[in-house]
């Protein structure tokens, strides 16, 4: 009887095999059949000159590959708003059949909670295909200033260049001195010079993003010209593993909540995400083929040569991370508000 069984259970267990092999050689050819012969849109909400654009321009010329039936893949460009603009179309009005990706803003999740004007998504509702890259600023500042460390920055008045009258460039420096009795003097208006500032002697300090340093500032490293004294993320890159995050010098646990609210935008960095609504099969795929394209010795050697920098997250984790942003409690937001808001 025990034979007979175990010949039926091996039984049961081939056909089980077969249907799943089946199901999956229809999931493929279906996938094969809708895409064949498409083209999917990436928009991205800022210039070709952007950041974000390397990121969509790179996935436009690799992502098809790996995608069933091979689409073609071409950017659109959506500026507005800050990247609003784009969200907007993808929430509201863009096909949501999975022929749209976006590269969004990088404060998708952080900038509904504090209230910016023209927001009309809700970033939960997002599908979250994959992250290529954090995003992660250091603070430095000039050699001939009297600063060696974070802790220094409490005794002494640092001018620091901004692009802007807000985003990372002042709101950090800004809620620095409102919760850490930091003395970060922001000048703001800078656009793109912020670093030229400096050298001109205007300025003695500006934020930067790290990997900068692997190439075009890595003299300034190298000779000593500038000192990077923190990381305005919730990790420590691996340009700089001995720069201590604003986590670790934020002191007490409210602070600390503030801060990795607000550097929250630098783990998101640059990803992709399709529409809501997006059919869940083709999540799965679009997921798939972005997992082969960032492990793809192609794709690596092309982001290499376009100095694009590499650090990919999954969708299913980038999507938890969203998540817990999105749940940051609402004391938080109000003081995060206040923070960066103070002068």
């Amino acid at each position: 009887m025990s034979a007979e069984r175990g010949v039926l259970r091996r039984r049961v267990g081939a056909i089980v095999c077969g249907i799943a092999g089946i199901a999956l050689i229809s999931n493929s050819a279906a996938a094969t059949e809708f895409y064949a012969g498409k083209t999917i849109r990436m928009i991205v909400g800022f210039g070709p000159a952007s950041a974000y654009a390397l990121y969509g321009q790179l996935a436009a010329r690799h992502l098809g590959r790996f995608i069933p039936g091979n689409p073609n893949v071409v950017v659109a460009y959506m500026p507005g708003a800050g990247g609003i603009n784009a969200l907007n179309y993808l929430s509201e009005v863009a096909p949501r059949d999975g022929t749209v990706i976006t590269v969004p803003t990088q404060d998708i999740a952080s900038r509904p909670l504090l209230g910016k004007q023209g927001v009309r998504y809700d970033p939960a509702r997002f599908n979250y295909i994959g992250r290529a890259a954090a995003n992660v600023p250091v603070h430095m500042v000039w050699h001939t200033t009297p600063i060696r460390s974070f802790e220094d920055v409490k005794r002494h008045e640092v001018i620091t260049g901004a692009d802007n009258s807000r985003g990372t460039h002042a709101d950090l420096p800004r809620a620095q001195n409102f919760l850490l009795g930091t003395r970060w003097k922001v000048i703001t208006g800078y656009g793109d010079d912020t670093r030229l500032a400096m050298t001109r002697g205007e300025t003695q300090a500006g934020v930067i993003a790290a990997t900068l340093f692997n190439g075009q500032f890595k003299s300034w490293l190298d000779e000593g010209v500038v000192r990077i004294i923190v990381q305005y993320a919730d990790f420590r890159h691996s340009t700089f593993p001995d720069v201590p995050t604003i986590l670790d010098v934020a002191g007490t646990e409210e602070a600390k909540a503030v801060f990795k609210f607000l550097v929250s935008v630098s783990t998101t960095g640059r990803f992709y995400a399709a529409p809501p609504g997006v059919p869940a099969e083709r999540v799965a795929i679009l997921r798939k083929a972005f997992t082969a394209m960032i492990n793809d010795p192609a794709f690596k050697a092309d982001a290499e040569q376009r100095g694009a920098d590499l650090l990919p997250m999954s969708g299913e984790e980038l999507a938890t991370y969203v998540a817990d942003v999105i749940r940051t409690p609402p004391d938080i937001v109000r003081k995060a508000n206040d923070a960066i808001a103070a002068r």
